[in-house]
Order: C-alpha cells, then structure tokens, then sequence
C-alpha cells in the first residue's frame, strides 16, 4: 500500500464494500471459513466495511496490543451489548471502573484452595452421570456426550455456587440458555435488531426465558438472605465480598455475577470435555498414553494434588482447545485511533479476534490441523508467541474461572477413562464445528462406551 507521507498510516486491505455485502450470506453460513480466507488473503490485519469499520486481527503480537498493551484504548465490542441482556452487568460484559470493583471482589473465591475444596463436588456428579453410562455400556447404546457433559456442568456449576442441586431447574435453565444462545446469534447478524421491547414473537419469549431465570436466582439469593446458617459456596463468598470502601454487592449486580458464572461456566466446559472426547475416541494411542499417566490413581478420584501429575492430559485438553475454542471469537471497539501492524485504526472500529483461526493458522503452527498434544511439552511451547495460543482470553481479563475449568475438565474425564472406552459412533469427518455463539460440535458427538 502507497503511504503519500511517511507517517500518514494508510488503511489495512480488506474486501471492497460491495464485496463484503455480498458476501454476507456466505460469511453466516461459514463464519470459520469466510473470516478463515480473508485472513490467508489479505494478511494479519484485515478491514471491513460494511455499516461500521471492523478490523480482523491474526498476528499474535496485535491482538497482545488490543488485549494487553493498550488495553485501555479498546472496550467489549458491540456484540456484547447482547449479552449484556442476558447477562446483566456481570464480570463478562461490564466494563471500567464496575469490571475492577467486581473483579477485585469475585477474583478470592477462585483461589487455588478454593477450588481445591470444590474437587469432591466434582467427583461426585461425574460419579452420578456414569453410574447412568453404565446402562448405556451394558446395552451397547449410541448416545451423544454433549447434552450429558451440559447436564453435568450445569450441576457442578449450581452446587459450587449455592450448594443447591439444581436438578429440578436444570432443564428449564438449560432450555432458558438455549433461547438466549439464539436469540443473541440471530441479533449478531442482524443489520436492523428491533428493540427488546418491540414484542415481536422471538423477543416476548427471550423476554419470558429471561424473567424465567431471573426468577430462580432472585429465589436463591432470597432464601439466602434468610437463612440463619453460613453455607459455604461461592454465593456466600460474593456476598460477603467487600469492595475498598467497604460495601457489598448489591441484589441485582450478585444475581448478573451468579447467571455469568454459571453460563459462562457450564457451556464452555461442556465443550472442551465434548471436543476432548471426539479428538481421542479415535486415538488409542492417546487414550493409552493418558490411561497409564493415571495408574498411580489405582481407579480413585483424583484429588487436586493428583492433577499436577497429569501432565499429558492436560496437553490433550490443551490441544483439544487449540482446535475448537469454545470462545471462538472475541470482539472490542476502538476508544480513540490507534496503529496496529502500520495501519490505522480509526476510533469507534470495531475489532475482531479469532482464537480459531490464529490457534490454526500455519504461521504459529506447524501442521496446524492435526491433533498433537505434544505441541504443548514445555520445550516445544517455549519459542511460541504467547498470544498464539488464548482458548480463555489473555491479558487482564483472562477468564477468570480458568483454574475451575481446567480443573473440572482432568477430574472427569480422568473418571470416564478409568472405566470406559469411547469409541465414536459417527464418521469423524461428518463432525464440524459449528460457530454460534460458542464452538458448537455438530451434529454433536455421538459414541458407544466399552466397560473397560
């Protein structure tokens, strides 16, 4: 590109307007793909145009700049203002001065020990779920993992939480969420969103989902407001969290904390533990590899001590994130004009990060398709870019549940292969991801459990 002054930054190359119009519809029906090709097209910084200027960022040293080294020149980008429905102010999708406050707050009760103390929970609901995979062993029945990890995840999530077993609630919260997950897709793409309060049929039942769930937190927070006795659970904990001037967390701002938690939460891990299980049931050798690292176990639960032992699981997990993020996509607008890459960035532009595309771009990795959890053995991440590779965000605002997560993800499927094989029931090839708002496996991940 031309530049008429040497420090005039020019604007980064990307599709003509007309193009990306008429592209749209493709983009929507492969988002992967069409944000994929541009990047591989027109290089590390790609500009759209279309009703507002969007910048598409792969160079792990510019999303460091957005994410990490100016980050205060860029805040959550448009799409969250639609999560921000659902989820209210919570840590996801508020913002300054609110986001630090709530931050500071909630950060103690993710503590090493204090997910130390949460393992048991874990081990216990893994252990109910495959008490039921036993009858699905015995009667060679295909079944898909997914609706069963959501299950799962969604139980651990409420009783680390509050210690009530959601059970009852579960499959309207997950039908609740479902709604949300939706509804929030069909207003990303939409040019035009028609206000919430235009009751239209998608808006009246998001609105009623909405209501629904918030019925059941305000419930929860109420009966614990009453309550004579000290429960000790995260609820507990974030309402006894003080800010530097000594206050608490209003009603309001403690349920957008809970309903974030617990979405944010339960999806993603469903899905790590869903992608996992699709990458190894057709890998022996790494079903083996991770079998033997935890013999020392003798068929019991890991504690969290026993995990730093896993080492090679956890690179399995690692990898299975590197090739299906659930969080596929991160976005933030520009506060005032900055420069990345040698382009100009205008204010009000919006950014788009795809840990997708750079966690498999061939630049950062080398034959980047394939499934290799060794590429995360210490001597082979070592000369890696550290923003390569950001399954839960980076800088300031990495997920915050990340240990919990990980920690979730060993415990079970250290269980599940202390006594099953999975074999998939499927043709791996007729599995894709599918990019709604988080990492999809469609049509899901179906498999026939051997009782080992």
């Amino acid at each position: 590109m031309l530049l008429t002054h040497s420090h005039q930054q020019g604007n980064a190359p990307g599709p003509p307007t007309f193009q990306f119009f008429l592209d749209l519809p493709k983009f929507r029906k492969d988002p992967l793909g069409g944000f994929f090709h541009a990047a591989l097209t027109y290089g590390d910084v790609v500009r759209y145009r279309g009703l507002w200027i969007s910048h598409q960022l792969s160079h792990p040293d510019h999303i460091q700049q957005v994410l990490q080294g100016n980050v205060a020149n860029y805040r959550k980008g448009r799409g969250y203002k639609i999560l921000k429905l659902s989820l209210g102010e919570g840590l996801l999708t508020s913002e300054g001065a609110l986001w630090q406050r709530q931050r500071k707050m909630t950060q103690p009760s993710f503590q090493g020990q204090q997910v130390a103390s949460f393992v048991a929970t874990m081990a216990d609901n893994a252990l109910a779920m495959l008490r039921r995979w036993e009858n699905n062993a015995q009667q060679h029945t295909v079944f898909d993992v997914v609706p069963d990890f959501m299950r799962l995840t969604l139980n651990i999530a409420a009783q680390v939480l509050f210690t009530t077993n959601l059970e009852a609630d579960t499959e309207s919260i997950r039908r609740t969420l479902d709604i949300g997950r939706d509804y929030s897709l069909e207003r990303a793409w939409s040019i035009f969103p028609l206000p919430l309060s235009v009751p239209t049929r998608r808006n009246r039942e998001y609105r009623g989902a909405l209501a629904h769930i918030h019925g059941i937190m305000d419930r929860i927070i109420a009966g614990r407001r009453q309550s004579s006795a000290r429960i000790s659970d995260l609820l507990t904990m974030l309402m006894e969290a003080r800010d530097e001037n000594g206050d608490p967390m209003s009603d309001k701002q403690l349920r957008d904390e809970i309903i974030t938690l617990l979405t944010a939460g339960h999806e993603t891990t469903t899905l790590v533990l869903s992608w996992t299980c699709f990458l190894i049931a057709t890998r022996p050798d790494v079903v083996e590899r991770m079998t033997a690292e935890a013999a020392f176990l003798n068929g019991r639960s890991p504690a969290y001590e026993d995990l730093m032992k896993l080492r090679y699981s956890r690179m399995v997990v690692e990898e299975s994130m590197r090739l299906y993020p659930p969080v596929w996509t991160l976005a933030r607008t520009a506060v005032n004009e900055d420069q990345i890459g040698g382009y100009r960035i205008a204010a009000g532009s919006e950014i788009l990060i795809f840990p997708y595309i750079t966690q498999r771009h061939p630049k950062w990795w080398q034959d980047p398709d394939a499934f290799r959890p060794e590429r995360f053995a210490p001597e082979n991440s070592a000369a890696r870019p550290r923003y390569a590779y950001l399954p839960f965000g980076a800088g300031p605002r990495t997920c915050i549940g990340l240990n919990f997560a990980m920690t979730e993800i060993l415990v079970v499927l250290t269980m599940i292969l202390q006594r099953f094989r999975l074999k998939l029931a499927i043709d791996p090839a007729s599995v894709r991801p599918d990019p709604s708002v988080t990492l999809q496996p469609k049509p899901g991940v179906p498999v026939l459990l051997e009782k080992i």
